[in-house]
């Protein structure tokens, strides 16, 4: 097994400590390499580093990661899968690609580097970031930070997602599972209803008389059809759906009770899967990448963000599964190569 050695993961070790005041990491002192900055360690930021390094062999490749859980792989899946696999980071290494544990807080685009939460400055030539999720405040009357731990989203963390799963081990008699989805724009817009079949079929197994009732307040997205039929044949009556027209807006979150309340309705659970509406994360928005609504645009095919053009994105054109990702990746690294050259 390749081993993940400390110059892959402190990416040129004592040589950081430097960089407070060489303004760049030692890992970036040879320039005419290209340097090549990949902030986020998800599965598009992976596969993005591993196609620039395949496209550009002799790039300086650097993966910039802040959750220390994403280095770490399970043995088995929770019932709720919420996030995808960990990366193999040792396979990373062995590739030839640098880790970094790091937040980066800021992006300095004239002068080349990024500036990271323990003080270190990263220089780079391109960057490829992979923003995630932020949760957008809705102004709900009752949702606030007690109401997102107690009815968790299991959206952007693994914490949610088990916190999630044990509310619903818990339910005692079967139980109604309530997954809100939000209005707008979601990163991963087939999650929800995945997650429905998931939590359904651990119902069928373990409390035959649980039920999972979908609340769906999105946009419209051409795979929620088949994405509901598939349930309603999976499952029949065990999955319950509720379009959001028929429950109206959201006003209020009755914590205490589980409750729901809409202009039109109200719904109430055992279990409440609250998951707000959402936008790119924070790193988007404090380098100024994302738009006025949140989000990052990005030139189709390429990757290459508009407002910055040493700037690349994965994740922001919508794509999802491993083939899809795959397939992003690669035209990022199609692109800067050929930019780059």
């Amino acid at each position: 097994m390749t081993m993940l050695t400390r110059r892959h993961f402190l990416a040129a070790g004592a040589g950081l400590a430097a960089a407070g005041t060489l303004g760049a990491t030692a890992f970036f002192v040879r320039r005419a390499r290209p340097r090549v900055l990949v902030i986020g360690g998800g599965p598009g930021g992976v596969a993005t580093a591993r196609a620039v390094k395949g496209a550009m062999p002799d790039a300086r490749v650097l993966v910039v990661e802040r959750d220390p859980g994403r280095l770490v792989r399970r043995a088995a899946p929770d019932l709720i899968s919420g996030r995808r696999e960990p990366a193999d980071f040792e396979r990373l290494a062995g590739e030839g690609i640098d880790i970094a544990l790091d937040d980066i807080r800021a992006i300095d685009w004239s002068a080349g580097h990024a500036k990271a939460l323990s003080g270190r400055a990263f220089a780079f030539d391109r960057v490829v970031l992979a923003p995630g999720i932020a949760m957008r405040d809705e102004g709900i009357a009752g949702y606030d930070r007690e109401a997102a731990d107690l009815l968790p989203h299991g959206w952007t963390d693994r914490a949610g997602v088990e916190a999630l799963a044990a509310d619903i081990r818990a339910m005692e008699g079967g139980g109604t599972v309530v997954i809100r989805i939000p209005p707008g724009r979601m990163r991963y817009p087939v999650g929800p209803y995945r997650r429905a079949g998931e939590i359904a079929r651990y119902l069928e197994r373990e409390k035959p008389q649980g039920r999972v009732v979908i609340l769906d307040q999105s946009a419209p997205h051409p795979r929620k059809a088949p994405l509901l039929a598939a349930l309603a044949t999976a499952h029949g009556d065990r999955v319950r759906y509720v379009p959001g027209e028929a429950f109206g807006a959201m006003q209020r979150i009755d914590v205490a009770n589980r409750t729901l309340i809409g202009t039109r309705g109200q719904l109430a659970g055992d279990v409440v899967n609250f998951i707000p509406a959402q936008a790119a994360g924070r790193i988007a928005r404090v380098t100024g990448l994302a738009a006025s609504d949140g989000w990052c645009p990005v030139d189709a095919g390429t990757g290459r963000s508009p407002r910055q053009p040493a700037a690349y994105l994965v994740g922001e054109d919508g794509a999802e599964g491993a083939a899809r990702i795959a397939h992003a990746a690669r035209g990022i690294a199609t692109d800067m190569a050929a930019s780059i050259g």
